[in-house]
């Protein structure tokens, strides 16, 4: 006789709405979800009244404030700061906008997951309590940067991968497509979703003009993004290219390597020789500071003043006469592009080793970098800032200036905890035969979050320096496999040898 499978989901007729509305514990579990969300918004803004900046706010604001329509970074969050804008011009209001999208998108994660697998009451409060004292969140949310909304609209995206294995339709790959070509828009991290999306599409009960259908749709509206920027960009500066921040950010990367390799020219194109040369030069001389040259200190060879790519850069704009900083950004980063390419090709290793191998070690501990600490009472607030918003100090004080670093340095050890639990309850997961005695559309789910894990370890490792507020999803998706897992792992009962696998649901 087979024993019935814990957590197992139930066939049944009830709608995912039904579900939200007419279960008590559910109406329960998000009407004090959003009474705390409230109170938290309460709190926070009472400690931190204004919105903090990092070095990129400037220039989402000063896109919005001139309806650029293309800049070093995706447009996107400039239109919505615009909107924002048009509607009232508050800090406080963009901060809760901010936080309280990054929290539906995260609760229709969180429900989502309720819904298809029914788990037991370790994930159910276990999750409802990560997501609701989440300080990360609240911080997040007070800077104007990207990632609050990009937060929630890869919570909301991710959600909608499990739909479309549960139950594809038109309507789940419509809006798939859509919040992933939106997510784009905001941050050119999401170039690698599609590549996750393929393992929720390809196997998914639907017709093949369906699932071509899913795989198109975000393709085409990103496609036309990006042709819609390349455009932009050539009638701004003459250069016809999506992002003009990729080639420094890969000649960035590979100069990593430069103070480890003999300097030497074969092989090297004439128009990179002259940046090859003072690189060297740089990197053998006083002005040469190898604590900031590191991984964890930021992109060192692409924003410090006298680095090689900010002194070839002036140096071309007196030669040819540019004084807009986005024209020369745009023309000289097609050569930089190839100075990267070229430093990799050749010196493969080389970049292994004082690149990916040390930004594996930074994937694995993150540091908090510009969320660290409070910027805008050390920097103070931009002039296109005080112009977007009315009545806002040129310098601010905290109220408890230790707080931040305190709650944001523990991100570090609680992201290397989640890791290895996560690790360790897949090996026993499958060591103990779990996956057999358990409902399908559950492995399907913990298939997604491995696939998404690996697909962004490798892009992430691979494409810049890595920091904790571009880990905040894999943090939050960790937290949910771990507690997923321990409850399959302690409370699945064993079947039989003889047993027959669970069928699909």
């Amino acid at each position: 006789m087979l024993l019935p499978i814990y957590g197992d989901p139930k066939l049944t007729d009830t709608s995912f709405r039904q579900f939200l509305l007419a279960d008590r514990r559910n109406l329960l579990l998000a009407g004090i979800a959003i009474a705390v969300i409230i109170v938290n918004l309460v709190i926070f803004k009472w400690i931190y009244p204004y919105m903090d900046i990092t070095p990129d706010s400037e220039s989402y604001l000063t896109a919005a404030a001139y309806h650029l329509q293309a800049d070093l970074w995706p447009v996107g969050y400039s239109r919505i700061l615009e909107l924002q804008h048009s509607l009232l011009r508050s800090e406080t209001g963009l901060m809760a906008f901010q936080y309280l999208c990054l929290q539906a998108g995260a609760f229709f994660l969180y429900f989502t997951i309720l819904y298809m697998l029914r788990p037991g009451k370790l994930f159910t409060y276990g999750a409802w309590l990560f997501l609701l004292i989440n300080p990360l969140f609240l911080y997040l949310s007070n800077y104007i940067i990207t990632e609050a909304l990009f937060l929630a609209l890869g919570f909301t995206w991710f959600a909608l991968l499990l739909w479309v294995r549960y139950k594809p339709g038109t309507l789940v790959f419509l809006l798939h497509g859509v919040v992933l070509a939106v997510a784009f828009t905001m941050r050119y991290n999401a170039m690698f979703f599609p590549v996750v999306a393929l393992g929720a599409i390809l196997p998914a009960r639907a017709a093949a003009w369906k699932k071509v259908y899913a795989i198109a749709l975000p393709l085409v509206l990103i496609g036309a993004f990006i042709w819609y920027t390349s455009y932009q960009t050539y009638k701004l500066t003459g250069v016809r290219k999506f992002s003009v921040f990729s080639g420094w950010q890969l000649a960035n990367n590979a100069m990593y390597m430069l103070p480890y390799i003999a300097y030497d020219t074969t092989g090297l194109p004439a128009h990179l020789q002259g940046l090859h040369r003072y690189a060297h030069q740089l990197v053998k001389s006083k002005l040469f500071n190898p604590e900031e040259a590191t991984l964890p200190a930021g992109a060192y060879y692409m924003w410090t003043q006298h680095g090689p790519l900010k002194v070839m850069l002036a140096s071309y704009m007196k030669k040819h006469k540019v004084t807009d900083s986005y024209t020369g950004w745009a023309r000289v980063s097609d050569a930089y592009s190839d100075y990267g390419k070229f430093l990799i090709k050749k010196h493969p290793l080389a970049f292994a080793t004082h690149f990916w191998l040390p930004n594996v070690v930074e994937y694995l501990r993150p540091g908090t970098e510009m969320i660290g600490n409070s910027n805008r009472n050390k920097i103070g607030t931009p002039g296109v800032m005080r112009q977007w918003f009315r009545n806002t100090p040129v310098l601010i004080n905290d109220r408890f200036p230790q707080l931040q670093p305190f709650l944001m340095s523990k991100y570090t050890f609680l992201f290397i905890f989640l890791q290895l639990a996560f690790i360790e309850e897949i090996i026993r997961f499958i060591y103990l035969k779990r996956h057999k005695y358990v409902a399908l559309i559950f492995n399907q789910v913990m298939a997604l979050f491995v696939t998404f894990q690996l697909v962004h370890f490798c892009f992430s490792t691979l494409a810049a320096p890595v920091v904790l507020r571009y880990q905040a999803m894999l943090i939050v998706l960790l937290a949910f496999g771990v507690l997923l897992l321990i409850e399959k792992n302690d409370n699945t009962p064993i079947w039989s040898d003889t047993a027959e696998p669970v069928p699909d649901i």
